[in-house]
């Protein structure tokens, strides 16, 4: 076959090149060159491996419900040997330094702490299954009989697969080898199991209704927040009050500028004042409507 490659043409040779997936670049030596080397190798591949078909523990979706201390009977004897065995086997499995197990550690320092959120089981056959959430969720398979360890499962980097070995199964088995001796779910509770009392005050007043300004706080103002910082000379003086609302109120009259502070005055009343200026040229409508025609007019203009 390496032979007629010399009396195909260049085409002919790139589309043999394409069917084996080669680079079709270069002379027609290259070419030729490069379709000998594929003859050679079998186009590069080599034997299939067969790989073994993953372990899938077969989790259960349904059916979990929640443990409690009468379920105590209905779980085997588990052994601290038998939780240490596990993760030995594995951590050598997976070639990792066993001479000390730091997740068995971790796991028993957790479970004193009561980080174990919740816990589940469900019986299927011959085996107990358990899920439930240590800051992760996590699923364990044992033994219904025997009480062994079978598969373990959790959402974090160390726990991951059919055979999870870190600290939140640890915590786990711990809890439930205390549960199975004692009875005690040391698991915390959700929030509809704790008794609320946010809405409940801290203490109650069983006296005589009073005054707002007379209920104590704990935060005590000084008496000097509130004096006066002029001189004593200038305060209290007669029309001073007068003095600051006309100031500004003319003040936004001329700025067109809103100020929150002439909220706190009432409004004038036009009736009255009609009679106040009485100094005037003309009468102080006039002036008033001379002055809503000229901005009428002003408006006017711009929109021209």
């Amino acid at each position: 076959m390496a032979d007629v490659y010399v009396l195909w043409p260049i085409p002919k040779l790139k589309n043999e090149l394409t069917r084996r997936g080669a680079t079709t670049t270069g002379r027609k030596t290259d070419l030729i060159e490069r379709l000998r080397a594929y003859d050679r190798n079998a186009n590069f591949r080599g034997v299939p491996v067969n790989l073994p078909e993953p372990l899938d523990p077969q989790w259960p979706l349904t059916g979990f419900q929640q443990l409690r201390s009468e379920h105590k009977i209905m779980l085997p004897k588990l052994t601290a040997e038998q939780t240490e065995g596990y993760f030995l086997f594995r951590m050598a499995e997976d070639r990792q330094a066993s001479g000390d197990i730091k997740a068995l550690e971790k796991g028993e320092k957790m479970f004193e702490s009561h980080r174990i959120l919740a816990c589940s089981f469900y019986q299927s056959g011959q085996n107990t299954f358990l899920s439930g959430i240590v800051t992760y969720n996590y699923k364990i398979k044992i033994d219904r009989c025997t009480g062994e360890l079978l598969n373990s499962h959790c959402e974090c980097p160390a726990g991951k697969g059919p055979h999870g070995t870190c600290k939140h199964v640890a915590a786990v088995m711990m809890m439930l080898m205390h549960f199975i001796q004692t009875g005690d779910v040391q698991v915390e509770k959700c929030c509809t199991e704790n008794l609320q009392t946010f809405h409940k005050p801290k203490a109650f007043y069983n006296g005589s209704p009073i005054k707002t300004q007379s209920i104590p706080f704990k935060r005590k103002h000084l008496d000097s927040i509130l004096d006066d910082p002029r001189p004593a000379k200038f305060r209290n003086l007669k029309g001073y009050n007068d003095h600051v609302r006309n100031s500004l109120i003319n003040f936004c009259s001329t700025t067109s500028m809103d100020i929150s502070l002439r909220y706190i005055y009432p409004k004038a009343d036009l009736q009255n004042a009609v009679h106040d200026h009485d100094y005037l040229e003309r009468p102080f409508a006039e002036y008033w409507i001379d002055n809503a025609l000229m901005a009428s007019l002003i408006v006017d203009f711009k929109n021209i």
